[in-house]
């Protein structure tokens, strides 16, 4: 029998581990924000985030078989539902959480391929259709430590976040160590930063995600905060503010690390992560929502693929340096060469022609001769012709004497 050889899409793994075992990684490391959530918000939290992976894996089921696949049942599709919620409100309706699911699985991820083949990060679309349609919903935060109903509308008490307060050049209410242990409003799975840290650093060490990235997006990041600060203060507060309000570090660990949107060089990887800082910067500094990272992270996405092309290329130039300087070096003399060899050549090539030339010379001098040879005959022949004039002068006159 013949074999037949699989092609599979990315994202393709070159360790021990497994596609499965990276996606059941980053499961495990979203369940600490999950217990949280629950923690300041109660049940409702939990319940949303079993919606979120439920709704992304039937839809996921319905993508392949309108695309007529074969079912494979990946943990992708969990934990695009387990981000989706984490990115909005405790209090954020459930029809809104199935829109953004839907969006993500049936108009970013199968039109392209399915799994490993989508250009943009589903859950990044997917929460901004949901805040494009649904701003007050989305950005509508209730206060911490507070039960909220599981089902149906809630009647919480609605506080203003942190990054709402920057984006109108205000200072927060709360201080930084609220907003490291998650106490002050915001979306339910992006408050707690301490904790978020922690998972991120787990994932880093099971090598589930790059250190690289979250790396070169915060430290740029960071240093715009410093040098562009949108409140007064310390530069200090500035960077805390920036740097724990939002969505930045759940972002930078658990969505600007994605597998299949992100370069896959190294070096593709730090130039996806400064390049996202600075534009992750400009679109909260200048946004019109206080949440700008899922935006810039759509438009970063469409830049991964020219971030592997300039790896490669720089790659190539720094594996093949000895070839390249050979041939800049074998080119600088073959310049030279050219304004020398004329200079020896010219005397080799008058030689040759210095012999052709004697022996042409050689035929014109037997020319002249017999043309001199002719020109004497005919000479001869005007001078004779004077000689008997001059001699019918002389006899003319002897015959005048003699008729004397």
């Amino acid at each position: 029998m013949k074999e037949k050889l699989m092609f599979q899409n990315a994202p393709h793994v070159r360790q021990s581990e497994s596609v499965v075992t990276m996606m059941a990684d980053v499961i495990i490391a979203l369940l600490p924000v999950y217990l949280m959530s629950f923690f300041y918000y109660g049940l409702r939290a939990v319940m949303l985030g079993i919606f979120g992976a439920v709704t992304c894996a039937v839809l996921s089921l319905i993508g392949q078989l309108l695309l007529k696949e074969k079912l494979n049942f990946d943990l992708t599709p969990i934990i695009t539902g387990l981000i989706i919620p984490l990115l909005m409100p405790a209090s954020i309706p459930y029809y809104v959480v199935f829109s953004a699911c839907a969006v993500a699985i049936l108009v970013v991820k199968f039109p392209f391929g399915g799994t490993g083949s989508n250009l943009f990060n589903p859950a990044a679309v997917g929460f901004a259709s949901a805040a494009i349609c649904w701003p007050k919903e989305v950005f509508s935060y209730p206060a911490t430590m507070q039960s909220l109903e599981v089902f149906g509308e809630t009647t919480a008490r609605i506080a203003q976040s942190p990054a709402y307060s920057l984006s109108l050049g205000a200072v927060p209410d709360y201080n930084v160590l609220d907003m490291l242990l998650g106490s002050a409003p915001g979306p339910m799975g992006a408050t707690n930063i301490l904790v978020v840290a922690a998972c991120g650093i787990f994932l880093i060490v099971k090598k589930a995600i790059n250190w690289l990235t979250p790396f070169c997006f915060l430290v740029p990041y960071a240093l715009l905060c410093v040098l562009f600060p949108r409140i007064g203060g310390s530069p200090f507060d500035a960077l805390c503010y920036e740097l724990f309000s939002g969505t930045i570090i759940f972002g930078a660990f658990f969505m600007l690390t994605e597998p299949v949107t992100s370069p896959k060089r190294d070096f593709g990887k730090m130039l996806a992560g400064i390049s996202s800082a600075v534009v992750v910067f400009l679109f909260r500094y200048f946004g019109e929502f206080e949440m700008g990272f899922a935006s810039a992270l759509i438009v970063m996405n469409v830049f991964s693929p020219i971030f592997d092309a300039i790896c490669e290329s720089v790659l190539h130039i720094y594996r093949h340096k000895g070839a390249i300087l050979a041939s800049f070096k074998k080119e600088t003399p073959a310049e030279t060469k050219p304004a020398e060899v004329p200079a020896e050549a010219v005397p080799e090539e008058e030689e040759i022609p210095a012999e052709e030339t004697s022996s042409e010379e050689e035929v014109p001098e037997e020319e002249p001769a017999v043309e001199i040879d002719l020109s004497e005959e005919a000479e001869p022949s005007a001078e004779t012709e004077e000689e008997e004039e001059l001699s019918e002068e002389n006899e003319e006159p002897s015959g005048e004497e003699e008729t004397v």
